[in-house]
Protein backbone atom coordinates (compact mmCIF):
# COMPACT_ATOMS: atom_id res chain seq x y z
CA UNK A 1 0.00 0.00 0.00
CA UNK A 2 1.22 3.53 -0.73
CA UNK A 3 0.30 6.72 1.08
CA UNK A 4 1.08 10.41 0.89
CA UNK A 5 2.71 12.60 3.50
CA UNK A 6 3.58 16.27 4.08
CA UNK A 7 6.76 17.81 2.62
CA UNK A 8 9.94 17.75 4.64
CA UNK A 9 12.28 20.64 3.87
CA UNK A 10 12.26 20.88 0.05
CA UNK A 11 10.38 17.61 -0.48
CA UNK A 12 6.86 18.13 -1.83
CA UNK A 13 3.97 15.85 -0.77
CA UNK A 14 4.52 12.44 -2.24
CA UNK A 15 3.71 8.73 -1.95
CA UNK A 16 5.35 6.28 0.44
CA UNK A 17 5.10 2.53 0.18
CA UNK A 18 3.63 0.99 3.36
CA UNK A 19 3.06 -2.60 4.34
CA UNK A 20 0.13 -4.58 3.02
CA UNK A 21 -2.95 -4.04 5.13
CA UNK A 22 -4.81 -6.97 6.64
CA UNK A 23 -8.47 -6.19 6.95
CA UNK A 24 -11.25 -8.00 8.76
CA UNK A 25 -13.01 -9.94 6.06
CA UNK A 26 -16.69 -10.60 6.67
CA UNK A 27 -19.40 -12.12 4.63
CA UNK A 28 -21.20 -8.95 3.51
CA UNK A 29 -24.05 -8.55 1.10
CA UNK A 30 -23.18 -5.61 -1.12
CA UNK A 31 -25.93 -3.14 -1.92
CA UNK A 32 -26.62 -1.89 -5.41
CA UNK A 33 -26.08 1.87 -5.73
CA UNK A 34 -26.69 4.40 -8.51
CA UNK A 35 -23.92 4.34 -11.12
CA UNK A 36 -23.48 7.45 -13.27
CA UNK A 37 -21.37 7.59 -16.41
CA UNK A 38 -18.92 10.47 -16.15
CA UNK A 39 -16.96 9.74 -19.34
CA UNK A 40 -17.78 7.08 -21.92
CA UNK A 41 -15.53 6.45 -24.91
CA UNK A 42 -16.60 2.94 -25.84
CA UNK A 43 -17.71 -0.51 -24.83
CA UNK A 44 -16.64 -1.37 -21.30
CA UNK A 45 -15.25 -4.71 -22.51
CA UNK A 46 -12.60 -2.84 -24.50
CA UNK A 47 -11.80 0.17 -22.33
CA UNK A 48 -9.96 0.90 -19.09
CA UNK A 49 -12.84 1.44 -16.65
CA UNK A 50 -12.30 3.86 -13.74
CA UNK A 51 -14.66 3.74 -10.75
CA UNK A 52 -15.03 6.60 -8.26
CA UNK A 53 -16.75 5.64 -4.97
CA UNK A 54 -18.01 8.08 -2.32
CA UNK A 55 -17.50 7.80 1.43
CA UNK A 56 -18.60 10.21 4.12
CA UNK A 57 -21.15 11.87 1.85
CA UNK A 58 -24.75 11.81 3.04
CA UNK A 59 -27.41 11.29 0.38
CA UNK A 60 -28.04 15.06 0.30
CA UNK A 61 -24.31 15.63 -0.44
CA UNK A 62 -23.89 13.35 -3.43
CA UNK A 63 -24.15 16.28 -5.85
CA UNK A 64 -21.06 17.69 -4.15
CA UNK A 65 -19.37 14.29 -4.60
CA UNK A 66 -20.07 14.37 -8.35
CA UNK A 67 -18.45 17.81 -8.53
CA UNK A 68 -15.39 16.60 -6.58
CA UNK A 69 -14.99 13.62 -8.91
CA UNK A 70 -15.29 15.81 -11.97
CA UNK A 71 -12.37 17.92 -10.74
CA UNK A 72 -10.17 14.85 -10.23
CA UNK A 73 -11.14 13.22 -13.54
CA UNK A 74 -10.50 16.44 -15.47
CA UNK A 75 -7.07 16.80 -13.88
CA UNK A 76 -6.19 13.18 -14.63
CA UNK A 77 -6.97 13.45 -18.35
CA UNK A 78 -5.20 16.76 -18.80
CA UNK A 79 -1.84 15.17 -17.98
CA UNK A 80 0.32 12.99 -20.21
CA UNK A 81 0.00 10.14 -21.09
CA UNK A 82 -3.67 10.09 -20.03
CA UNK A 83 -4.60 13.04 -22.24
CA UNK A 84 -3.18 11.33 -25.35
CA UNK A 85 -4.97 8.03 -24.50
CA UNK A 86 -8.20 9.52 -23.15
CA UNK A 87 -10.29 7.60 -25.71
CA UNK A 88 -9.08 4.33 -24.17
CA UNK A 89 -10.89 5.09 -20.88
CA UNK A 90 -14.36 5.21 -19.37
CA UNK A 91 -15.09 6.83 -16.00
CA UNK A 92 -18.00 5.96 -13.70
CA UNK A 93 -19.35 7.37 -10.44
CA UNK A 94 -20.79 5.01 -7.82
CA UNK A 95 -22.92 7.02 -5.40
CA UNK A 96 -22.56 5.36 -2.00
CA UNK A 97 -24.38 7.38 0.71
CA UNK A 98 -23.11 7.37 4.28
CA UNK A 99 -25.14 7.78 7.45
CA UNK A 100 -22.99 10.71 8.55
CA UNK A 101 -20.59 13.14 6.85
CA UNK A 102 -16.84 13.17 6.89
CA UNK A 103 -13.92 10.94 7.82
CA UNK A 104 -13.08 9.28 11.12
CA UNK A 105 -10.27 11.02 13.01
CA UNK A 106 -9.31 9.40 16.34
CA UNK A 107 -6.47 11.90 16.84
CA UNK A 108 -4.09 9.12 17.91
CA UNK A 109 -1.29 9.56 15.36
CA UNK A 110 2.24 10.34 16.50
CA UNK A 111 2.34 13.36 14.16
CA UNK A 112 -0.95 15.03 15.19
CA UNK A 113 0.88 18.35 15.37
CA UNK A 114 0.77 18.38 11.55
CA UNK A 115 -3.03 18.01 11.39
CA UNK A 116 -3.69 21.79 11.38
CA UNK A 117 -5.97 21.47 14.37
CA UNK A 118 -8.24 18.83 12.83
CA UNK A 119 -10.72 17.85 15.59
CA UNK A 120 -11.56 14.36 16.78
CA UNK A 121 -14.41 12.88 14.73
CA UNK A 122 -16.14 9.51 14.61
CA UNK A 123 -18.83 9.66 11.89
CA UNK A 124 -20.55 6.54 10.61
CA UNK A 125 -19.29 6.40 7.03
CA UNK A 126 -19.88 3.49 4.68
CA UNK A 127 -16.31 2.27 4.12
CA UNK A 128 -14.98 3.21 7.59
CA UNK A 129 -12.48 5.66 6.11
CA UNK A 130 -10.18 6.98 8.82
CA UNK A 131 -7.19 9.23 9.32
CA UNK A 132 -4.33 8.23 11.64
CA UNK A 133 -3.95 4.77 10.12
CA UNK A 134 -0.77 3.00 11.29
CA UNK A 135 -0.12 5.97 13.60
CA UNK A 136 0.32 8.45 10.72
CA UNK A 137 -2.21 11.28 10.62
CA UNK A 138 -2.36 11.85 6.86
CA UNK A 139 -2.65 8.15 6.05
CA UNK A 140 -6.38 7.96 5.35
CA UNK A 141 -7.59 4.47 4.52
CA UNK A 142 -10.94 2.98 3.58
CA UNK A 143 -10.46 0.19 6.11
CA UNK A 144 -13.53 -1.88 5.26
CA UNK A 145 -11.85 -3.47 2.27
CA UNK A 146 -14.54 -6.10 1.91
CA UNK A 147 -17.25 -3.49 1.53
CA UNK A 148 -15.24 -1.69 -1.16
CA UNK A 149 -14.72 -4.91 -3.10
CA UNK A 150 -18.36 -5.95 -2.73
CA UNK A 151 -19.63 -2.57 -3.95
CA UNK A 152 -17.32 -2.77 -6.96
CA UNK A 153 -18.25 -6.36 -7.81
CA UNK A 154 -21.99 -5.63 -7.46
CA UNK A 155 -22.07 -2.29 -9.29
CA UNK A 156 -19.11 -2.21 -11.73
CA UNK A 157 -17.48 -5.66 -11.80
CA UNK A 158 -15.41 -4.85 -14.89
CA UNK A 159 -13.61 -1.92 -13.27
CA UNK A 160 -9.85 -1.62 -13.76
CA UNK A 161 -8.97 1.22 -11.37
CA UNK A 162 -10.94 2.39 -8.33
CA UNK A 163 -10.82 5.51 -6.15
CA UNK A 164 -12.58 6.11 -2.83
CA UNK A 165 -13.21 9.85 -2.39
CA UNK A 166 -13.71 10.82 1.26
CA UNK A 167 -15.69 13.93 2.21
CA UNK A 168 -12.99 15.78 4.16
CA UNK A 169 -11.15 18.99 3.35
CA UNK A 170 -8.07 17.89 5.33
CA UNK A 171 -5.10 16.51 3.39
CA UNK A 172 -4.75 12.74 3.23
CA UNK A 173 -4.48 9.79 0.93
CA UNK A 174 -3.38 6.19 0.42
CA UNK A 175 -2.99 3.74 -2.40
CA UNK A 176 -2.82 0.03 -3.13
CA UNK A 177 -5.51 -2.10 -4.76
CA UNK A 178 -7.48 1.17 -4.89
CA UNK A 179 -6.70 4.77 -3.93
CA UNK A 180 -8.32 6.62 -1.02
CA UNK A 181 -8.35 10.44 -1.18
CA UNK A 182 -9.83 13.47 0.52
CA UNK A 183 -11.06 16.63 -1.18
CA UNK A 184 -8.04 18.69 -0.12
CA UNK A 185 -6.70 21.07 -2.78
CA UNK A 186 -3.94 18.54 -3.59
CA UNK A 187 -6.32 15.61 -4.02
CA UNK A 188 -6.09 15.52 -7.82
CA UNK A 189 -2.30 15.34 -7.74
CA UNK A 190 -2.45 12.69 -5.03
CA UNK A 191 -4.89 10.65 -7.15
CA UNK A 192 -2.67 10.81 -10.23
CA UNK A 193 0.42 9.87 -8.21
CA UNK A 194 -1.38 6.88 -6.64
CA UNK A 195 -2.47 5.65 -10.09
CA UNK A 196 1.22 5.19 -10.78
CA UNK A 197 1.37 2.60 -8.01
CA UNK A 198 -1.91 0.73 -8.45
CA UNK A 199 -2.34 0.91 -12.22
CA UNK A 200 1.20 0.94 -13.66
CA UNK A 201 3.06 -0.87 -10.85
CA UNK A 202 5.49 2.01 -10.35
CA UNK A 203 7.66 2.66 -7.32
CA UNK A 204 8.06 5.95 -5.50
CA UNK A 205 11.09 7.78 -6.82
CA UNK A 206 11.97 9.27 -3.46
CA UNK A 207 13.51 6.98 -0.85
CA UNK A 208 10.73 5.29 1.12
CA UNK A 209 13.05 3.01 3.08
CA UNK A 210 14.95 -0.24 2.57
CA UNK A 211 11.87 -2.31 3.43
CA UNK A 212 10.07 -0.91 0.40
CA UNK A 213 12.88 -1.06 -2.16
CA UNK A 214 12.19 -3.59 -4.91
CA UNK A 215 12.86 -4.02 -8.60
CA UNK A 216 10.19 -1.98 -10.38
CA UNK A 217 9.94 -0.33 -13.82
CA UNK A 218 11.35 2.89 -12.32
CA UNK A 219 13.54 1.53 -9.50
CA UNK A 220 16.48 -0.84 -9.91
CA UNK A 221 19.89 -1.86 -8.67
CA UNK A 222 21.05 -2.64 -12.21
CA UNK A 223 23.42 0.17 -13.23
CA UNK A 224 24.67 -1.56 -16.38
CA UNK A 225 23.89 0.75 -19.32
CA UNK A 226 23.40 -2.23 -21.64
CA UNK A 227 20.89 -4.11 -19.48
CA UNK A 228 19.32 -1.45 -17.26
CA UNK A 229 15.49 -1.48 -17.23
CA UNK A 230 15.27 1.89 -18.98
CA UNK A 231 18.37 1.52 -21.17
CA UNK A 232 16.50 2.73 -24.28
CA UNK A 233 15.84 6.09 -22.62
CA UNK A 234 19.27 6.80 -21.17
CA UNK A 235 20.42 10.28 -22.20
CA UNK A 236 16.98 11.24 -23.56
CA UNK A 237 14.55 13.63 -21.83
CA UNK A 238 16.79 13.85 -18.76
CA UNK A 239 16.59 10.12 -18.16
CA UNK A 240 19.63 8.68 -16.40
CA UNK A 241 20.55 6.52 -13.43
CA UNK A 242 20.27 8.74 -10.35
CA UNK A 243 21.43 7.32 -7.03
CA UNK A 244 19.23 7.44 -3.97
CA UNK A 245 21.31 9.32 -1.42
CA UNK A 246 19.98 7.14 1.40
CA UNK A 247 21.06 3.92 -0.37
CA UNK A 248 23.28 4.39 -3.42
CA UNK A 249 22.79 0.78 -4.57
CA UNK A 250 19.35 1.82 -5.90
CA UNK A 251 18.77 4.20 -8.82
CA UNK A 252 15.76 6.05 -10.26
CA UNK A 253 15.40 7.31 -13.87
CA UNK A 254 14.64 11.00 -13.24
CA UNK A 255 15.09 13.74 -10.67
CA UNK A 256 11.69 15.45 -10.95
CA UNK A 257 9.06 12.82 -11.83
CA UNK A 258 5.56 12.84 -10.37
CA UNK A 259 6.46 9.58 -8.65
CA UNK A 260 8.90 11.70 -6.62
CA UNK A 261 7.23 15.10 -6.42
CA UNK A 262 3.63 16.15 -6.95
CA UNK A 263 2.92 18.95 -9.46
CA UNK A 264 5.54 17.57 -11.88
CA UNK A 265 4.82 15.48 -15.02
CA UNK A 266 5.55 11.77 -15.21
CA UNK A 267 9.01 11.05 -16.55
CA UNK A 268 9.42 9.20 -19.87
CA UNK A 269 10.04 5.85 -18.15
CA UNK A 270 6.86 6.07 -16.08
CA UNK A 271 4.81 7.29 -19.05
CA UNK A 272 5.79 4.32 -21.19
CA UNK A 273 4.76 1.91 -18.41
CA UNK A 274 1.33 3.55 -18.28
CA UNK A 275 1.08 3.09 -22.04
CA UNK A 276 2.21 -0.54 -21.72
CA UNK A 277 -0.61 -1.14 -19.23
CA UNK A 278 -3.23 0.65 -21.32
CA UNK A 279 -2.34 -1.41 -24.39
CA UNK A 280 -2.42 -4.63 -22.36
CA UNK A 281 -6.07 -3.92 -21.45
CA UNK A 282 -7.41 -2.36 -24.64
CA UNK A 283 -7.38 -3.51 -28.25
CA UNK A 284 -6.99 -0.58 -30.67
CA UNK A 285 -9.27 -2.46 -33.11
CA UNK A 286 -12.65 -1.52 -31.66
CA UNK A 287 -14.87 -3.16 -34.31
CA UNK A 288 -14.36 -5.05 -37.55
CA UNK A 289 -16.42 -6.34 -40.46
CA UNK A 290 -17.22 -8.90 -41.49
CA UNK A 291 -17.45 -10.32 -37.98
CA UNK A 292 -16.92 -13.83 -39.32
CA UNK A 293 -13.15 -14.13 -39.48
CA UNK A 294 -13.24 -17.32 -41.51
CA UNK A 295 -15.57 -17.83 -44.46
CA UNK A 296 -15.90 -19.18 -47.98
CA UNK A 297 -16.55 -17.04 -51.06
CA UNK A 298 -19.93 -17.70 -52.67
CA UNK A 299 -19.74 -15.21 -55.56
CA UNK A 300 -17.20 -13.24 -57.59
CA UNK A 301 -17.86 -9.84 -56.05
CA UNK A 302 -15.02 -7.91 -54.35
CA UNK A 303 -14.57 -8.68 -50.67
CA UNK A 304 -15.06 -5.67 -48.38
CA UNK A 305 -13.17 -5.64 -45.06
CA UNK A 306 -13.05 -2.81 -42.54
CA UNK A 307 -12.04 -1.88 -39.00
CA UNK A 308 -12.59 1.02 -36.63
CA UNK A 309 -9.72 1.92 -34.34
CA UNK A 310 -9.53 3.91 -31.12
CA UNK A 311 -8.11 7.36 -31.73
CA UNK A 312 -4.97 8.68 -30.05
CA UNK A 313 -4.54 12.48 -29.88
CA UNK A 314 -2.36 13.63 -31.55
CA UNK A 315 -2.63 10.71 -33.96
CA UNK A 316 0.18 8.14 -33.78
CA UNK A 317 -1.81 5.26 -35.32
CA UNK A 318 -1.05 3.65 -38.69
CA UNK A 319 -3.02 0.88 -40.43
CA UNK A 320 -1.42 -1.76 -42.70
CA UNK A 321 -3.21 -4.44 -44.77
CA UNK A 322 -1.44 -7.66 -45.88
CA UNK A 323 -2.55 -10.51 -48.14
CA UNK A 324 -1.31 -14.10 -47.76
CA UNK A 325 1.53 -13.25 -45.33
CA UNK A 326 3.20 -10.79 -47.70
CA UNK A 327 5.80 -8.57 -46.06
CA UNK A 328 4.67 -5.48 -48.00
CA UNK A 329 1.20 -4.09 -47.29
CA UNK A 330 -1.20 -3.71 -50.20
CA UNK A 331 -2.91 -0.74 -48.45
CA UNK A 332 -1.86 1.72 -45.76
CA UNK A 333 -3.72 4.06 -43.41
CA UNK A 334 -7.12 2.97 -44.71
CA UNK A 335 -9.89 1.81 -42.40
CA UNK A 336 -11.51 -0.27 -45.17
CA UNK A 337 -10.43 -2.16 -48.29
CA UNK A 338 -12.15 -3.90 -51.24
CA UNK A 339 -10.24 -6.90 -52.58
CA UNK A 340 -11.13 -8.14 -56.09
CA UNK A 341 -12.18 -11.80 -56.40
CA UNK A 342 -9.41 -12.52 -58.92
CA UNK A 343 -6.77 -11.45 -56.34
CA UNK A 344 -7.41 -14.55 -54.22
CA UNK A 345 -5.75 -17.88 -54.93
CA UNK A 346 -7.70 -21.15 -54.93
CA UNK A 347 -8.04 -22.50 -51.39
CA UNK A 348 -7.40 -20.59 -48.18
CA UNK A 349 -6.24 -16.96 -48.24
CA UNK A 350 -5.37 -14.77 -45.27
CA UNK A 351 -5.98 -11.04 -45.01
CA UNK A 352 -4.38 -9.38 -41.99
CA UNK A 353 -4.72 -5.81 -40.81
CA UNK A 354 -2.15 -4.42 -38.38
CA UNK A 355 -3.08 -1.36 -36.34
CA UNK A 356 0.11 0.18 -35.00
CA UNK A 357 0.61 2.83 -32.35
CA UNK A 358 4.01 4.32 -33.16
CA UNK A 359 4.01 6.81 -30.27
CA UNK A 360 7.32 8.42 -29.36
CA UNK A 361 6.25 8.30 -25.69
CA UNK A 362 7.42 4.69 -25.49
CA UNK A 363 10.49 2.74 -26.49
CA UNK A 364 9.83 -0.50 -24.65
CA UNK A 365 7.53 -2.29 -27.09
CA UNK A 366 8.50 -3.57 -30.53
CA UNK A 367 11.26 -1.00 -31.11
CA UNK A 368 10.98 1.05 -34.32
CA UNK A 369 7.47 -0.32 -34.91
CA UNK A 370 5.18 0.36 -31.98
CA UNK A 371 2.27 -1.37 -30.29
CA UNK A 372 0.44 -3.71 -32.65
CA UNK A 373 -3.08 -5.11 -32.66
CA UNK A 374 -3.99 -7.37 -35.56
CA UNK A 375 -7.07 -8.97 -37.05
CA UNK A 376 -6.86 -11.83 -39.55
CA UNK A 377 -9.56 -13.19 -41.84
CA UNK A 378 -9.23 -16.61 -43.48
CA UNK A 379 -11.02 -16.49 -46.84
CA UNK A 380 -11.52 -19.67 -48.81
CA UNK A 381 -11.82 -19.45 -52.57
CA UNK A 382 -13.45 -22.82 -53.20
CA UNK A 383 -12.70 -25.31 -55.89
CA UNK A 384 -15.89 -27.04 -54.82
CA UNK A 385 -17.92 -27.55 -51.65
CA UNK A 386 -18.91 -30.91 -50.11
CA UNK A 387 -22.31 -32.09 -51.16
CA UNK A 388 -25.19 -30.46 -49.23
CA UNK A 389 -22.90 -27.91 -47.49
CA UNK A 390 -23.74 -24.27 -48.34
CA UNK A 391 -21.13 -22.67 -46.09
CA UNK A 392 -18.75 -23.45 -43.20
CA UNK A 393 -17.27 -20.51 -41.29
CA UNK A 394 -16.02 -19.31 -37.92
CA UNK A 395 -16.22 -16.19 -35.78
CA UNK A 396 -13.80 -15.28 -33.02
CA UNK A 397 -14.84 -13.00 -30.13
CA UNK A 398 -12.13 -12.66 -27.48
CA UNK A 399 -11.33 -16.30 -26.62
CA UNK A 400 -14.58 -17.95 -27.77
CA UNK A 401 -14.74 -19.44 -31.25
CA UNK A 402 -18.18 -19.92 -32.81
CA UNK A 403 -18.26 -22.37 -35.73
CA UNK A 404 -21.31 -22.13 -38.04
CA UNK A 405 -22.53 -24.04 -41.06
CA UNK A 406 -25.60 -24.53 -43.24
CA UNK A 407 -26.73 -27.43 -45.40
CA UNK A 408 -29.06 -27.23 -48.36
CA UNK A 409 -30.91 -30.43 -47.50
CA UNK A 410 -30.45 -32.54 -44.39
CA UNK A 411 -32.59 -35.51 -45.49
CA UNK A 412 -29.62 -37.72 -46.39
CA UNK A 413 -27.42 -36.62 -43.48
CA UNK A 414 -27.23 -38.46 -40.16
CA UNK A 415 -24.89 -36.26 -38.12
CA UNK A 416 -22.04 -33.74 -38.11
CA UNK A 417 -18.69 -34.25 -36.42
CA UNK A 418 -16.69 -31.07 -35.75
CA UNK A 419 -12.94 -31.61 -35.63
CA UNK A 420 -10.13 -29.38 -34.36
CA UNK A 421 -6.37 -29.22 -34.90
CA UNK A 422 -3.58 -27.07 -33.51
CA UNK A 423 -1.43 -27.38 -36.64
CA UNK A 424 -3.83 -28.15 -39.49
CA UNK A 425 -2.49 -31.72 -39.75
CA UNK A 426 -3.84 -33.95 -36.99
CA UNK A 427 -7.56 -33.33 -36.32
CA UNK A 428 -9.46 -34.61 -33.28
CA UNK A 429 -13.28 -34.58 -32.84
CA UNK A 430 -14.59 -32.07 -30.29
CA UNK A 431 -18.35 -32.59 -30.72
CA UNK A 432 -20.94 -34.56 -32.67
CA UNK A 433 -24.31 -33.01 -33.51
CA UNK A 434 -27.21 -35.09 -34.80
CA UNK A 435 -29.34 -33.72 -37.62
CA UNK A 436 -32.55 -32.11 -36.37
CA UNK A 437 -35.79 -32.18 -38.31
CA UNK A 438 -36.46 -29.07 -40.40
CA UNK A 439 -33.17 -27.51 -39.30
CA UNK A 440 -30.49 -26.54 -41.82
CA UNK A 441 -28.28 -24.14 -39.82
CA UNK A 442 -26.00 -25.27 -36.97
CA UNK A 443 -23.35 -23.78 -34.74
CA UNK A 444 -20.98 -24.78 -31.93
CA UNK A 445 -19.19 -22.59 -29.38
CA UNK A 446 -15.62 -23.63 -28.60
CA UNK A 447 -15.06 -21.89 -25.25
CA UNK A 448 -11.62 -23.49 -24.79
CA UNK A 449 -10.12 -21.63 -27.72
CA UNK A 450 -7.01 -19.72 -26.66
CA UNK A 451 -4.71 -18.47 -29.40
CA UNK A 452 -5.27 -20.30 -32.71
CA UNK A 453 -6.86 -23.45 -34.14
CA UNK A 454 -7.94 -25.18 -37.37
CA UNK A 455 -11.46 -26.61 -37.75
CA UNK A 456 -13.12 -28.91 -40.25
CA UNK A 457 -16.53 -30.53 -40.49
CA UNK A 458 -17.15 -34.19 -41.19
CA UNK A 459 -20.59 -34.77 -42.75
CA UNK A 460 -21.82 -38.30 -42.00
CA UNK A 461 -24.57 -39.54 -44.29
CA UNK A 462 -27.23 -42.12 -43.41
CA UNK A 463 -25.56 -44.57 -45.78
CA UNK A 464 -22.41 -44.50 -43.64
CA UNK A 465 -20.43 -42.50 -46.17
CA UNK A 466 -18.89 -39.21 -45.11
CA UNK A 467 -17.07 -36.24 -46.59
CA UNK A 468 -15.23 -33.22 -45.22
CA UNK A 469 -15.59 -29.46 -45.50
CA UNK A 470 -12.72 -27.12 -46.23
CA UNK A 471 -10.48 -26.22 -43.29
CA UNK A 472 -10.89 -22.88 -41.55
CA UNK A 473 -8.27 -21.20 -39.37
CA UNK A 474 -8.95 -18.84 -36.46
CA UNK A 475 -6.25 -16.86 -34.72
CA UNK A 476 -6.22 -14.33 -31.91
CA UNK A 477 -3.92 -11.31 -32.09
CA UNK A 478 -1.15 -12.84 -29.99
CA UNK A 479 1.66 -10.37 -29.46
CA UNK A 480 3.97 -11.80 -26.81
CA UNK A 481 1.49 -13.99 -24.90
CA UNK A 482 -2.14 -14.59 -24.11
CA UNK A 483 -3.79 -16.25 -21.13
CA UNK A 484 -7.17 -17.38 -19.87
CA UNK A 485 -8.49 -18.80 -16.59
CA UNK A 486 -11.48 -21.17 -16.61
CA UNK A 487 -13.38 -21.27 -13.29
CA UNK A 488 -15.73 -23.77 -11.73
CA UNK A 489 -16.47 -21.63 -8.68
CA UNK A 490 -18.91 -24.01 -7.00
CA UNK A 491 -16.37 -26.87 -7.04
CA UNK A 492 -13.32 -24.65 -6.38
CA UNK A 493 -11.75 -26.03 -9.57
CA UNK A 494 -9.71 -23.87 -11.98
CA UNK A 495 -7.72 -24.24 -15.20
CA UNK A 496 -4.98 -21.88 -16.38
CA UNK A 497 -4.02 -21.71 -20.06
CA UNK A 498 -1.16 -19.59 -21.38
CA UNK A 499 0.02 -19.32 -24.99
CA UNK A 500 3.41 -17.72 -25.66
CA UNK A 501 4.95 -16.34 -28.82
CA UNK A 502 8.39 -16.67 -27.22
CA UNK A 503 9.81 -18.58 -24.24
CA UNK A 504 9.23 -16.78 -20.95
CA UNK A 505 9.37 -17.51 -17.23
CA UNK A 506 5.95 -18.05 -15.61
CA UNK A 507 5.10 -17.83 -11.89
CA UNK A 508 1.70 -17.80 -10.19
CA UNK A 509 0.54 -16.81 -6.71
CA UNK A 510 -2.95 -17.07 -5.23
CA UNK A 511 -3.84 -14.78 -2.31
CA UNK A 512 -6.94 -13.98 -0.31
CA UNK A 513 -8.33 -10.47 0.18
CA UNK A 514 -5.93 -9.80 3.06
CA UNK A 515 -2.91 -10.59 0.90
CA UNK A 516 -2.21 -13.98 2.54
CA UNK A 517 -0.68 -16.40 0.03
CA UNK A 518 -2.74 -19.55 -0.50
CA UNK A 519 -0.82 -21.21 -3.34
CA UNK A 520 2.51 -20.57 -5.10
CA UNK A 521 3.69 -22.24 -8.30
CA UNK A 522 6.90 -21.59 -10.23
CA UNK A 523 6.52 -23.13 -13.69
CA UNK A 524 10.02 -22.21 -14.80
CA UNK A 525 10.56 -21.17 -18.42
CA UNK A 526 7.67 -22.11 -20.73
CA UNK A 527 8.41 -22.38 -24.44
CA UNK A 528 5.03 -22.11 -26.16
CA UNK A 529 2.03 -23.26 -24.10
CA UNK A 530 1.05 -24.00 -20.50
CA UNK A 531 -2.07 -25.81 -19.28
CA UNK A 532 -2.41 -26.19 -15.52
CA UNK A 533 -5.34 -27.52 -13.45
CA UNK A 534 -5.56 -26.58 -9.79
CA UNK A 535 -8.15 -26.75 -7.05
CA UNK A 536 -8.61 -24.97 -3.75
CA UNK A 537 -10.64 -27.52 -1.79
CA UNK A 538 -10.12 -26.19 1.74
CA UNK A 539 -10.64 -22.45 1.25
CA UNK A 540 -13.70 -20.54 2.41
CA UNK A 541 -16.14 -19.15 -0.10
CA UNK A 542 -15.26 -15.64 -1.25
CA UNK A 543 -13.02 -13.65 -3.59
CA UNK A 544 -9.36 -14.53 -4.21
CA UNK A 545 -6.69 -13.21 -6.55
CA UNK A 546 -4.46 -15.11 -8.98
CA UNK A 547 -1.28 -13.14 -9.72
CA UNK A 548 0.44 -14.17 -12.95
CA UNK A 549 4.02 -13.14 -13.56
CA UNK A 550 4.86 -13.73 -17.23
CA UNK A 551 8.35 -12.54 -18.03
CA UNK A 552 8.49 -9.03 -16.54
CA UNK A 553 4.72 -8.46 -16.78
CA UNK A 554 2.29 -8.84 -13.86
CA UNK A 555 -1.42 -9.64 -14.21
CA UNK A 556 -4.15 -10.21 -11.64
CA UNK A 557 -7.25 -12.36 -12.15
CA UNK A 558 -10.15 -12.48 -9.70
CA UNK A 559 -11.07 -16.00 -8.57
CA UNK A 560 -14.50 -16.71 -7.12
CA UNK A 561 -15.22 -19.60 -4.74
CA UNK A 562 -18.83 -20.21 -3.78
Amino acid sequence: MQYCRKPTQSIIKKGLLASTLIFTIGQLQAQVFPVDTLMRNGNRANRVNIAYLSDGYQSTELTKFVTNVGTINTALFSQSPFKEYRNFFNSFIIKVPSTQSGAIHPRTASDEASSNGQPIANPTNYFTSTFDYAGIHRLIVATNYTKVMNVLSSNLPDYDQAFVIVNSTYYGGSGGAFATLTTDANSSEVAIHEVGHSFAGLADEYWAGANYAAEKPNLTQNKNKGTNRWKSWLGIRNIGMYNHVEDTTWVRPHQNCKMRYLNFPFCAVCSQNFIDKIHSLVNMIDTYTPNKTSFTLTDTLPVALSITNIAIVPNTVHIYWYLNNATTPFAKDKASVNIPFKTFIAGNNTVRVDVVDSTNLSKSYLPALGYVNAKTWTINKPVGLPINLKYFSGTLINTKATISWEVANQNEIKSFQLEKSVNGDKFLPITTLNVEENKTQYQYDDVRFLSSAYYRLRIIEKTGLSNYSNNIFLKNSLEKFDYKVFQNASEHLYHLSIALAEAQKVVSNITDLSGKRILHKDFGTIATKLDYDFNLPSIANGIYFLQLIIGEKNFTVKLVAN
